[in-house]
């Protein structure tokens, strides 16, 4: 189950940085703009979230600030579902993440 759990959490991850490719994309902006921000938000994303909130960041946070970061980083993730119209896969995203976490922080699992 734990497994489970871990994958699921992986492939929200990836849903974040897919929607913030998605969000730099969708800009009204030149189509150089909408390159660079396609490219950039993953990028930004996945570097914040390799030094704040992976299980193996670089700056150790206490869990309650860890724990802060990943909830931001995900409503941000769902937010840039909703700006482009999306809001019911925005606020799907950020449950999902919620209900993941607290399953496997039942089973002893802190993620």
């Amino acid at each position: 189950m734990k497994a489970l759990g871990l994958l699921l959490l992986f492939l929200l991850e990836l849903a974040v940085l897919a929607a913030g490719a998605w969000w730099g994309w969708t800009l009204d902006a030149a189509p150089p703009v909408r390159v660079a921000a396609a490219v950039a938000v993953p990028l930004l994303l996945a570097a914040l979230w390799g030094v704040l909130g992976s299980p193996k960041a670089r700056v150790p946070l206490p869990p309650a600030g860890k724990h802060a970061f990943q909830a931001a980083w995900f409503v941000a993730g769902g937010g840039m579902l909703a700006l482009r119209g999306l809001p019911l896969a925005g606020v799907a995203l950020v449950v999902a993440w919620a209900v993941t976490v607290t399953l496997l922080r039942l089973t002893g699992r802190p993620a």
